[in-house]
């Protein structure tokens, strides 16, 4: 694109303009019901063009690179009607470190994720020849840059490289359950953990369970949790704060959550799939504290959005080259508590282990309602797994939910874009259907 010369052009005709350019190259393999489907390459490449002019905000993108002069002659069109702005566009700062790419994961070619493939269908069909697997390779090499007429010049490299894994078996109806792998640091794929994972729930799966319709401790493992966490995650952005529809308005530095629960978002984790030196806006990154043992610390700003709230960005800017940046979360991590899974099995009469929700889209996330379907689940009697459940949801409010916190695992899965341990709620309103 020429983020330079289409600076450089921008600066002639608008007050302040900013350059975000962006260049992906995605790598996916999958594999369909234990079969070879696709492999497939994209690159794309575009940029972005913000600018400040009179006191207001436009902008543009393309992804042509000679179209720099209609890029600003539309960016400057679109800041005539634009909204009025009360911000700056940001000089930078120190970066911090922070590992986002090993070269090792650019080595691996498509042929070696197919026998990855390979060699996983047929581990799972020696063990569990009834499970049907479908697995994706996804590898996103990615590139950014930002440059503005306040003297920012940042760039930096990415790979996102994981394998996600369903395991799909048909016994009165279709009960899948899945796996995943971050494997952005240059390891091998763990063939062996992850094999001794599926075949653990799929005996588990063999045998069913009944449940009825009550109030029952859950333990919400970690491929499960990000579903209750995403309501927390609408009510710390700040839009929702300049909006005032945050149900933490007001709640600053007040305990909200049992003092079990620790929440953070943090794009400074070694690899993680959201990790970056800074933020979309260029603003230096940093680890955000959302909650401190309960206690709610402050919302999530870029620097339009800190503006309109009288506040300062948390370098928590978010984008493409085709949008204009706004607050959102990177790596969100709960951190560790002291709980293992079989005492915290032991201590449970009656009750559920979930592995996977479908369904958060049905309930209303602003006020952090949820209404949760169980797609992998299994009722625990008297410290004993027992059998899967079927046609079992879960309802009520996350903030309720994560008041009534018993236990947070002593472990955490890397779930890419998420650091999680599973956490045990004392009680949970649990739905059984027929």
């Amino acid at each position: 694109m020429g983020g330079r010369d289409l600076l450089r052009i921008a600066r002639g005709v608008v007050d302040e303009a900013e350059v975000y350019e962006s260049e992906t190259d995605r790598t996916e393999v999958e594999f369909r019901q234990g079969k070879l489907h696709s492999v497939e390459t994209k690159l794309s490449h575009g940029g972005g063009l913000r600018v400040i002019n009179k006191g207001r905000l436009g902008f543009a993108f393309s992804t042509n690179p000679a179209r720099q002069e209609e890029m600003v002659a539309a960016a400057r069109q679109s800041a005539e009607y634009g909204r009025e702005v009360k911000f700056h566009l940001p000089a930078g700062g120190e970066l911090p470190a922070v590992n986002t790419m090993d070269n090792r994961v650019m080595l691996v070619s498509t042929a070696r994720m197919q026998e990855w493939g390979r060699d996983l269908v047929e581990a799972m069909a020696a063990r569990v020849p009834e499970l049907k697997l479908d697995i994706n390779f996804n590898r996103v090499y990615r590139e950014v840059r930002i440059v503005n007429s306040a003297g920012l010049d940042v760039e930096f490299q990415r790979v996102e490289f994981s394998a996600w894994i369903v395991g799909l078996m048909v016994d009165e109806g279709i009960y899948w359950f899945s796996d995943y792998v971050n494997l952005s640091d240059g390891r091998q794929f763990p063939l062996e953990e992850v094999v001794e994972r599926m075949q653990v729930l799929a005996r588990m799966a063999k045998r069913k369970a009944e449940v009825k319709t009550g109030d029952y401790p859950v333990i919400v493992m970690p491929t499960a949790l990000g579903e209750l966490l995403l309501p927390l995650q609408v009510g710390v952005n700040g839009k929702q704060k300049e909006k005032n529809t945050s149900p933490l308005l007001g709640q600053e530095n007040k305990r909200v959550l049992s003092e079990k629960i620790t929440v953070v978002d943090n794009p400074l984790r070694n690899f993680g799939l959201s990790s970056a030196p800074f933020d979309g806006e260029g603003v230096p990154a940093r680890r955000n504290v959302l909650f401190s043992r309960g206690v709610f610390r402050g919302f999530l700003f870029d620097i339009a959005t800190a503006a309109a709230c009288g506040a300062d960005s948390t370098g928590s800017a978010v984008r493409d080259y085709a949008s204009l940046p706004a607050p959102g979360l990177t790596n969100i991590e709960v951190d560790r508590g002291d709980a293992e899974l079989e005492r915290v099995l032991c201590d449970v009469k009656e009750g559920l282990v979930v592995y996977g929700f479908i369904g958060g889209g049905q309930s209303n996330v602003l006020a952090g309602e949820v209404a949760l379907n169980v797609a992998c689940g299994f009722k625990v009697e008297r410290g004993e797994v027992v059998g899967r459940v079927k046609d079992v949801s879960i309802a009520g409010n996350v903030y309720d939910f994560f008041k009534e916190v018993a236990g947070v695992g002593s472990t955490q899965r890397d779930l890419g874009d998420a650091l999680l341990p599973f956490v045990f709620f004392s009680s949970m309103k649990v739905a059984a259907r027929g």
